[in-house]
């Protein structure tokens, strides 16, 4: 009988713990009263396009549940199955129109269209294993356009055969009444639970005429009448409906947990009749489950859709955030909660500046248990670290400081090198500009991919020499402010002490304390003084935040962009 370490008992035992830990528990009971002494944590996709940020749900909650499984010393797998012997459904965007004659084929027979894969499906299939590999996800991958044909599941495949009638009475009372032409014993008479692909056209467009215990043949629309065997050691080309399908691999996996979206657990939907399928046909029990909730894109769209096409991946996503905030993004909410995935530039800035408070929150022994046990999902598997940067210099600061040198690794390095000299850590800085630029990755590549992302008109251009146009049409007051700034700057060259100095001057310039708390009209002053810093700078309205900015330039370049000659 399964039992969990003691050692789990702390982490647990409060009513704070994490969902991934309270999962985690129901898998542990329902695994105690199945039996088994396995914990294989199950998903599923199927490649038939590309595989976007809502599938990474799927994928990224089987592998956290796991993932705690496995840090109890329980004997847990992560088990994933590739679906890609369903059918080709339609032609997705960005497809040449003429793969519609491959339609209704399996997805590892379609070709590839740019010619580079085995198939359109391992196409996907490549592109998302690589970004589970940066993610820190390993799993057992099975395809199904191996198992079916290699013959695995022949015998539950015959079983479902045999016992047709059953499945087709089980279906029926999840079906809505009335929907139907034909009556109920004729829809029975002709019902089987499987789909053979033809031989000749390779398509599923056939219908079952016959099974007599170990073969079955089929016609086809294409005109072909064939057939084959399900015996043991044969190999069959066709596969079991999806309702039927799903609570036999529950059954031949040992599936112990596997979340569903929540389509598939509506009342009528394929869990709730997988769970009778699977007792009535292979004496065995539905996993433990977790209901999640869609991803959907910024701006109100629908929910993330494969053969939609042009969804955000998780590669594309990776290009910008590290990959302990991609596992933060799924691992901190309920899979219930649905969220939106925003890659707008101020959104990418403000996730960094989050992330980089929770984890220096948690480095400080300051973060709750919860918080603590959820951080070391993030960062850490069961076979080892997940890539993220030695060195997490702010994103704010690494980006403006790619934008203002127009991505030079070189000038990054200096200016780097410089304020980190002045916070005081400058002493365990790398000896060679090398070194250190790659304790920045792979923060550093994605602050570049995410400046050279920027439109055209938020890119940020220094200027070279003081602006003297710009300066000739400020008002007294404005000019005197700057010179405060200038004056009040002093030494410490720093993030927080620049951050002060510039928001305290708009205050000092109408006579308030520079602690005076912001009004809307102090605002308004401020939007107005930042916007002459800004034409004084670059020659904008607008640009970096202004201490971010400031610190990359440094004391001596700002000073001769600041002060007339």
């Amino acid at each position: 009988m399964l039992s969990s370490p003691a050692t789990s008992d702390t982490r647990d035992a409060t009513s704070e713990a994490s969902w991934i830990a309270r999962t985690a528990d129901a898998v542990i009971e329902h695994a105690k009263q199945t039996g088994a002494t396995k914990l294989v944590c199950a998903s599923g996709i199927s490649p038939s396009g590309d595989i976007h940020l809502g599938n990474l749900r799927e994928a990224m909650t089987a592998h956290l549940v796991a993932e705690e499984l496995l840090a109890r010393g329980l004997d847990a797998i992560h088990h994933h199955s590739w679906d890609d012997y369903d059918r080709f459904r339609k032609v997705p965007a960005g497809v040449p129109k003429q793969w519609a004659e491959h339609v209704g084929k399996p997805l590892a027979a379609i070709p590839d269209p740019a010619g580079e894969f085995e198939s359109y499906a391992v196409r996907h299939m490549t592109r998302f294993t690589d970004a589970l590999e940066r993610l820190g996800v390993r799993m057992r991958e099975v395809r199904q356009s191996v198992a079916y044909p290699d013959g695995t599941y022949n015998s539950q495949i015959r079983v479902a055969l045999d016992r047709r009638g059953d499945i087709f009475d089980i279906l029926e009372t999840f079906q809505t009444e009335g929907r139907h032409e034909t009556s109920v014993e004729e829809r029975r008479a002709a019902y089987y639970p499987y789909k053979p692909y033809c031989e000749v056209c390779g398509k599923d467009s056939t219908e079952v005429t016959g099974w007599d215990g170990t073969n079955i043949t089929y016609t086809c629309r294409c005109g072909h009448v064939g057939g084959h065997s399900l015996a043991d050691g044969s190999q069959p080309s066709g596969k079991l409906v999806w309702k039927v399908d799903w609570p036999m691999r529950w059954a031949f996996e040992g599936v112990q947990f596997e979340p569903a979206g929540e389509d598939h657990h509506a009342p009528t939907s394929s869990f709730a009749s997988g769970r009778v399928i699977i007792r009535a046909l292979y004496d065995a029990e539905a996993p433990s489950t977790a209901v999640y909730s869609f991803v959907r894109p910024a701006g109100g769209g629908g929910k993330l859709s494969s053969s939609a096409g042009g969804a955000a991946t998780p590669d594309t996503i990776l290009a910008i955030l590290e990959p302990p905030m991609v596992r933060w993004l799924y691992a901190r909410r309920l899979p219930s909660n649905g969220f939106t995935i925003d890659l707008s530039p101020s959104a990418i800035v403000r996730l960094y500046d989050e992330w980089d408070r929770y984890s220096a929150k948690v480095a400080a022994g300051e973060a709750s248990p919860t918080e603590t046990h959820l951080h070391e999902l993030c960062v850490q598997t069961h076979v080892g670290a997940v890539e993220q940067s030695a060195r997490p210099v702010s994103f704010r600061l690494l980006s403006a400081l790619v934008d203002i040198t127009a991505g030079s690794t070189t000038q990054i390095a200096r200016l780097l090198r410089e304020q980190l000299t002045v916070e005081g850590t400058g002493q365990d800085v790398p000896e060679t500009d090398d070194a250190l630029l790659a304790e920045l990755e792979p923060r550093l590549g994605n602050a570049i991919r995410y400046t050279e992302s920027l439109p055209e008109g938020d890119r940020t251009i220094v200027r070279t020499e003081f602006n003297a146009e710009a300066w000739s049409g400020l008002d007294a007051a404005t000019r005197d402010g700057v010179a405060l700034l200038v004056d009040r700057m002093g030494e410490n060259w720093t993030l927080p002490d620049l951050t002060t100095t510039v928001y305290a001057v708009p205050k000092l310039m109408v006579g308030l304390p520079a602690d005076a708390e912001p009004t809307p009209e102090l605002k308004k002053q401020q939007r107005t003084f930042f916007k002459a810093l800004y034409q004084l700078l670059v020659s904008r309205d607008t640009g970096p935040r202004l201490p971010t900015l400031l610190l990359s330039l440094g004391p001596d370049r700002t000073r001769t962009l600041l002060t007339p000659s």
